[in-house]
């Protein structure tokens, strides 16, 4: 197995997944319902040679040198804490091990054993101290129906922002907890961005940004409807005092990737936050072949110009990344 890329391979997918079997076993052994790991099971996303082999070749056919992995939301939020630790621990040692072994394809991000705060705390240093990850990913929705921007996990928040850390927030297909959608079978029709934006507007009504400012949030799925409703939120914080902070001046220091295909909504979010927020991603493996490849292709084919076309492939990526061997083989601009 390779770990060169072709020499027209230069996008960085800063979305994309892989999930272990055996750690999907861990997860359903410390209390997680089995039906939040079953479609994971048949996605062709094991860490195994082969199942790693096929990822290569299909980033090689999109222009894709570089993956960020991350296990969000097949999260090791069990009943109890250290069993909880023991999967985080685990699945961390595991994308530890894809990354040393293909170091010019993978980036990581690292889980944490929430709502456990202080297992959480014992394993953020080993994530970035030891394993070298370049941040960590949070759900959006966490065991007991809590977001993340709940006050119990503030030392959490305080820990990421002593490292100036990136946090990953992604949706966990929970529907936001309402029987609106779950009980239509909507939690990943229209759940899963209607969590990204609640969860940012969790972390906005709580002054996360604020009182945290070093920590870099990079945010799935172009934020959900967030571009969408972005006069609307600053209406209700000028009017309303809905929010402790300007949304447009905190929304557009965030980051967002571009997994959502549709290209009036890339324009959008381009005009709303700015393309130097913007990054590509393509939410693989649950967009495998032709799909994946359009995660990069409609970027490509976009109204942007040359020059913001690779900023949102590729040079966002290095910006907010910094210098990563996985990195430092791409072409600038």
């Amino acid at each position: 197995m390779t770990d060169t890329y072709a020499v027209d391979a230069y996008a960085v997918d800063t979305h994309a997944h892989v999930y272990p079997a055996a750690y999907l076993d861990r997860l359903e052994g410390i209390g997680v319902d089995p039906a939040t790991t079953m479609i994971a099971r048949n996605l062709a996303a094991d860490s195994t040679d082969a199942d790693i082999a096929e990822r290569l070749r299909g980033m090689d056919a999109a222009g894709v040198a570089v993956q960020v992995l991350a296990v969000t939301p097949q999260s090791p939020g069990g009943r109890a804490a250290k069993p909880s630790l023991d999967a985080a621990r685990w699945i961390n040692d595991e994308y530890a091990r894809l990354v040393e072994a293909h170091p010019t394809r993978f980036l990581a991000y690292g889980a944490l054993p929430l709502p456990h705060v202080d297992a959480a705390l014992t394993e953020l240093p080993r994530i970035f101290d030891q394993l070298g990850f370049v941040g960590v990913s949070l759900p959006t929705v966490l065991p007991g129906g809590l977001g993340p921007a709940d006050a119990r996990f503030d030392p959490v928040w305080a820990a990421l922002d002593e490292r100036s850390a990136i946090v990953n927030v992604h949706a966990t297909g929970s529907g936001a907890c309402s029987d609106l959608i779950n009980g239509h079978r909507l939690e990943w029709v229209n759940g899963a961005p209607v969590e990204d934006a609640i969860a940012v507007l969790q972390l906005l009504k709580a002054d996360i940004p604020r009182r945290f400012p070093h920590v870099r949030l990079h945010v799935a799925h172009l934020g959900g409807d967030l571009p969408f409703l972005a006069q609307r939120l600053q209406d209700n914080y000028e009017d309303w005092h809905a929010f402790p902070e300007p949304p447009m001046e905190t929304l557009p220091r965030m980051w967002f990737d571009a997994a959502n295909f549709h290209e009036p909504s890339l324009a959008l979010a381009a005009e709303t936050f700015g393309t130097d927020r913007l990054l590509a991603g393509s939410d693989h493996p649950y967009f495998q072949g032709e799909k994946y490849r359009r995660a990069f292709d409609y970027i490509r084919t976009s109204r942007l110009t040359d020059t913001d076309t690779y900023a949102v492939l590729t040079g966002n990526a290095l910006a907010l990344y910094g210098k990563q061997p996985a990195l430092s083989r791409l072409r600038p601009a």
